[in-house]
């Protein structure tokens, strides 16, 4: 929307205003952030290449499985002795390909990473820190020069930090308290490091205040054994988030067009 010129063919707004259920939060509630509400991410590809062979003749080879086992245990290291421990970073590998049967040395795993970030400078030692380990491990490993891996980040699958306004949240938040009152109104830190392209619609060049609130989806009774997002046994109680979630859309949004105080 923001490549097709919804900023420069419309109206721009002042405000942003925008919600997610939250599984690990009570049904019902609402926690408005008065900083960063969530966190930038980036798509890496790897595609480690090897040499084939018979399985029981390793050495006529080089084994792109174990290859690629390697690089998903050092580049963990990348977060654990590379950055400060006080600054969040996240590498993820989801998903690991390769290979065809028991007996046979393939030539190519792939991996797919989720990077996760919420200072430009973390994000660049990450993302660079992914290329030296890979590069370094298939090198230790005596991958060819001409079968080197290949890394790629993707260039739509990215999404800097979601930033509230702090001055608009707090109206907001305060706006909550009025309305719902202090039993609903919760202050919950974070679990995790999720992302959301609404960010690009707040950019700090784009002059929009953005506020991304949090709803939460799951009956205290189940919280102790609720599923995190993106799991199979992902459940919300359907009723109480989507009651508080559009009546709180309503609430915010009477807000903002409302003059400040």
């Amino acid at each position: 929307m923001l490549a097709d010129g919804l900023y420069e063919r419309f109206p721009k707004p002042e405000y942003a205003l925008a919600f997610h259920v939250a599984a690990l939060q009570a049904a019902g509630t609402l926690n408005v952030s008065l900083g960063a509400a969530y966190s930038g991410a980036d798509t890496v590809d790897i595609v480690v290449h090897g040499v084939g062979a018979h399985g029981a003749s390793p050495h006529k080879g080089v084994d792109p499985v174990l290859v690629a086992s390697q690089i998903v245990v050092s580049l963990q290291s990348i977060v654990s002795r590379n950055i400060d421990p006080l600054q969040p970073g996240v590498i993820t590998v989801g998903a690991i390909q390769g290979g065809s049967k028991h007996n046979i040395i393939g030539d190519r795993v792939e991996l797919k990473l989720t990077v996760r970030s919420e200072s430009p400078a973390i994000r660049t030692l990450l993302l660079d820190g992914i290329d030296r380990v890979v590069a370094g491990v298939a090198a230790s490993f005596g991958v060819p020069a001409d079968r080197m891996p290949e890394v790629v980040r993707s260039i739509s699958e990215t999404t800097p930090p979601t930033i509230n306004d702090a001055a608009s949240a707090a109206r907001v938040r305060d706006a909550f308290l009025d309305h719902f009152g202090e039993e609903v109104v919760v202050d919950q830190l974070r679990e995790g490091m999720g992302a959301e392209d609404f960010a690009y619609l707040v950019a700090a060049e784009h002059g929009v205040k953005g506020v991304y609130f949090s709803v939460g989806g799951t009956p205290v009774t189940d919280l102790p054994t609720a599923a995190s997002h993106h799991s199979p046994l992902f459940k919300i109680a359907p009723e109480p988030a989507v009651t508080a979630g559009a009546e709180a859309m309503v609430v915010g949004a009477l807000t903002l067009l409302a003059q400040p105080h």
